[in-house]
């Protein structure tokens, strides 16, 4: 989960369109990955609290919101990802394995 807020926020703020598909591309791999028993149901609830800020993030970038409140979600969802993985320390390795 880390991996892809990193990646999306690399280069500054992103695209709604890449926010959008990539969060598209978790909540596939995560449905994946909790159908085939490689995590938690838990696991895989805590995550969505990530996908949702991503969605949050898309919604902001496509309403044209201030980019001072837009770098706050990203650091928000870098802090998020963090804490993620140090709960979940191997998932996202596992994630960025479907790609």
């Amino acid at each position: 989960m880390l991996s892809s807020i990193l990646m999306l926020t690399a280069d500054g703020v992103p695209s709604a369109e890449d926010v959008s598909k990539e969060v598209a591309f978790l909540s596939d791999t995560l449905s994946l990955l909790r159908d085939s028993g490689q995590i938690t149901n838990d696991a895989f609830l805590e995550a969505g609290v990530i996908q949702g800020g991503l969605n949050v993030l898309s919604s902001m970038i496509s309403n044209d919101i201030g980019e001072s409140e837009v770098n706050q979600q990203m650091h928000s969802l870098v802090s998020r990802g963090e804490a993620f993985r140090s709960k979940h320390p191997n998932l996202d390795s596992i994630i960025e394995s479907h790609r």
